[in-house]
């Protein structure tokens, strides 16, 4: 069993990554001869933890929840306030305390909070004072004890947000090298804890577990306001403007772009700074550029570039000026045949020539499905394609449940018939604005799509019997006995017109 470098990633985030691989191998349907070849992976003092872990996950199927778009994935640096026995220490004064019951820094080893309470050096702030200034790096890591902060664009004097006691602040800078996109303000009289930039460089040295921490508060902070700390800045030959969205791995922005060849709006997809020491993800990120560099269709995102900046990942995409499918559906309600099919055949064109590339796309749902002002649907999101006839050790389950066919429950190779099987869902979901298996257990999710009759489940959509008998064909649980003739389906494709308001065209 492959595990992550113990150098690289403290032993909270170790535990919480030895679950995630046990609650898969039980999804699989394996059995296990008790807990032992999973505890020989941690040193002894480590085991209890796991052990209750482990015990925790086979005893609590309702631990297992389908609502991420990959199994458990984004959950891996969290053990919350059951470690804490394992790996903290007692405080001994107030500091110590502080780094205790700051969430940044919860899951810390003994000696990594020893070593940064040794180094952080409390000081005040009166009113007014500046404690980053936006265009120069932030001078070291900040711990507010008591008092009040605002964040400001000192371009625009606008207030992006306001902390308190608790709050981290420059972890952006110190982690990226970058200069500060925003001024921070003290509005009350602020007492902090502050460590150097040099403190902050000898303490990852010792401790990369800290960087990983601030890579965990960056990533949580990045696209959870429209505006955040990457707006402004330039990175590689783009300026993002805006986030649109935020997933489980990324967060896509509107940019601008400059060049001589580049000078209009794109969308900037950067891999959350969580995953910045995870191979597998990495490498599934990189996968979904060479994928879809190789891809070029008009009913599938156009790719332009990828990068590394900002010590994560980017992709560079044709940015869509309308909405996803699944924003459309939630705001506007049931779609009507005509609308549907239209939508469906073109869906199918990119599906088709990805297949025939040798591409399954493997998380077809209605946030992947791109819907421009133009009435043209795209495809996106690539990220956990896999190439048909491709070798992998990838034994690991991965795509959305709502979406997934049976077989793909399974870590085990899946074909093209899964996206036939998603493609059934998103069509019943277009006729009726409802999620055709929603729920919160994985396993009762996965029981009944195995015994699901689709014939049973069809007869109070509003469609002719043709549409009906696709989507019954895509849904049957048997891989062998479902079907799908993108061929015929493509033949419906047609511009999905009058989705916008005329207000929003302009």
């Amino acid at each position: 069993m492959a595990l992550e470098p113990e150098t690289r990633i403290h032993w909270a985030t170790q535990v919480a990554s030895i679950r995630k691989r046990f609650e898969e191998a039980r999804r699989a349907g394996e059995t296990f001869n008790g807990f032992e070849p999973w505890l020989k992976a941690v040193p002894e003092h480590i085991r209890p933890l796991l052990l209750d872990q482990l015990e925790t996950c086979q005893l609590d199927p309702e631990s297992i929840s389908p609502e991420t778009s990959e199994l458990s994935a984004d959950g891996i640096l969290s053990l919350q306030d059951q470690a804490r026995e394992f790996f903290y220490a007692a405080p001994a004064d107030v500091t110590d305390d502080a780094i205790h019951r700051c969430p940044t820094f919860r899951g810390l080893s003994r000696k990594a909070v020893k070593d940064l309470n040794q180094n952080f050096v409390q000081q005040s702030f009166p009113s007014g004072t500046k404690l980053l200034r936006q265009g120069q790096a932030a001078s070291g890591l900040y711990l507010i004890l008591e008092g009040s902060v605002d964040i400001i664009d000192a371009t625009t004097g606008e207030k992006i947000d306001s902390d308190d006691a608790g709050s981290v602040l420059g972890e952006m800078s110190l982690l990226t090298g970058a200069a500060c996109s925003a001024e921070v303000v003290a509005t009350a009289d602020v007492q902090a804890m502050v460590l150097s930039t040099d403190g902050y460089k000898q303490l990852i040295e010792k401790h990369p577990e800290l960087e990983i921490a601030l890579s965990q508060l960056v990533s949580d902070r990045l696209g959870g306001r429209t505006h955040d700390a990457l707006c402004g800045k330039t990175i590689g030959n783009y300026e993002p403007v805006r986030c649109i969205s935020r997933g489980g791995m990324g967060v896509v922005y509107e940019a601008r772009a400059s060049g001589e060849e580049l000078s209009d709006h794109v969308a900037l997809k950067m891999l959350r700074h969580r995953f910045i020491y995870d191979d597998q993800v990495q490498n599934r990120f990189g996968q979904e550029a060479s994928l879809l560099e190789g891809l070029v269709h008009p009913n599938i995102v156009r790719f332009r570039e990828h990068f590394v900046a900002f010590r994560t990942r980017f992709l560079v995409l044709d940015l869509c000026d309308g909405s996803d499918l699944f924003g459309l559906l939630r705001s506007e309600g049931p779609m009507a045949e005509p609308m549907s099919r239209a939508i469906l055949g073109q869906i199918a064109e990119g599906l088709l020539y990805a297949h025939r590339h040798g591409v399954i796309h493997r998380d077809l749902k209605p946030g992947n499905v791109l819907v421009g002002r133009d009435g043209r649907i795209q495809l996106t999101d690539f990220g956990l394609s896999k190439l048909i006839e491709s070798e992998t050790a990838e034994a690991k389950a991965v795509g959305t449940p709502a979406y997934m066919p049976p077989e793909q429950f399974r870590p085990s190779q899946v074909g093209p018939a899964c996206d036939w099987y998603a493609m059934g869902c998103l069509a019943y979901e277009m006729l009726t604005a409802e999620i055709l298996f929603n729920g919160q257990n994985w396993m009762k999710m996965f029981e009944r799509k195995k015994n699901f009759k689709p014939s049973e489940h069809l007869l109070k959509l509003n469609c002719s019997d043709e549409l009906k008998n696709v989507i019954q064909g895509a849904l049957e649980p048997n891989e062998a006995d479902r079907s799908l003739d993108l061929e015929v389906i493509s033949s419906w494709a047609d511009q999905a017109e009058g989705l916008f308001p005329p207000e929003q065209c302009d």
